[in-house]
């Protein structure tokens, strides 16, 4: 009973937690972008879905505090190259879950990351992915990796790459929902990486001039959490925009995994 509680609770932070940040983003879009929604539907039928699944992810959240990538690690793969998952900010490598599955399914080899403490600098964070690297290369014997990052994770791995340590060492990068340009939204977080992800800030400018790995950038046309929305654009790199999808359902739609499968299949 006190489960149910606690779960019937959460719903309902949720609720109106992601209400705000929908609301930012709908103010955005009416006075800031040139083409409007206008379709009050799609709009409430895209913020229940983004609360039913962000309430699953952390319902799940507590699985992610145990390493299960052996229980889902191939010993033979027919792609070489084996992949990096690095999730957002106060995430856990739980938000995967599903795309981790379907990559397993499809033959890959896949690892994940935690990266605690979750308030640290994302120049921090790096050195924890870049310690998981070191790992995996320790594990298959592989130097390169690809990364597939969510939000937060996409910059850490645009930093990671850009590093000592991380040169030469990606593959590729394949970012979900970064704001790569910063977001609004990023004034209601805390910590200090939650600051480098404000608009304008100096960490965003100085990742622009440095120099990454190939990139490959998703990103949804109305996000709640990224806004504006093209703030998860980069320029001189391969971009793909879907349509009217929220922060959290992008990792749980087949047409974002179709084209994550598409930027990491090796032939």
């Amino acid at each position: 009973m006190i489960l149910l509680h606690i779960l019937v609770w959460l719903f309902v932070f949720l609720f109106f937690f992601v209400g705000i940040q929908f609301i930012i983003a709908v103010y955005d879009n009416l006075n800031f972008q040139d083409h409007h929604v206008d379709r009050g539907i799609d709009i409430l039928t895209e913020f229940i879905k983004e609360v039913f699944i962000t309430w699953l992810v952390f319902v799940a959240y507590v699985i992610g505090f145990f390493n299960y990538d052996s229980l889902l690690l191939r010993r033979t793969s027919k792609h070489k190259t084996p992949i990096v998952l690095v999730h957002g900010y106060t995430m856990n490598r739980a938000c995967f879950l599903l795309i981790h599955v379907r990559l397993f399914m499809d033959g890959f080899r896949v690892f994940t990351v935690n990266l605690y403490p979750p308030l640290k600098r994302i120049e921090f964070l790096s050195e924890l992915l870049a310690d998981k690297v070191d790992e995996i290369a320790e594990k298959t014997g592989e130097r390169e990796v690809y990364i597939i990052g969510h939000s937060m994770g996409g910059l850490v791995a645009r930093y990671y790459s850009s590093s000592p340590r991380g040169m030469d060492r990606v593959k590729k990068i394949i970012t979900i929902a970064t704001p790569h340009h910063g977001t609004r939204t990023a004034a209601l977080g805390i910590g200090m990486n939650a600051k480098e992800m404000k608009p304008g800030a100096a960490f965003l400018e100085a990742l622009q001039t440095r120099h990454h790995a190939p990139l490959y950038a998703i990103w949804s046309t109305f996000d709640n959490m990224v806004v504006p929305p093209q703030t998860g654009y980069l320029n001189d790199y391969p971009n793909t925009s879907v349509q009217f999808k929220g922060h959290i359902t992008m990792l749980y739609s087949s047409a974002v995994y179709k084209l994550i499968f598409n930027g990491i299949k090796e032939l």
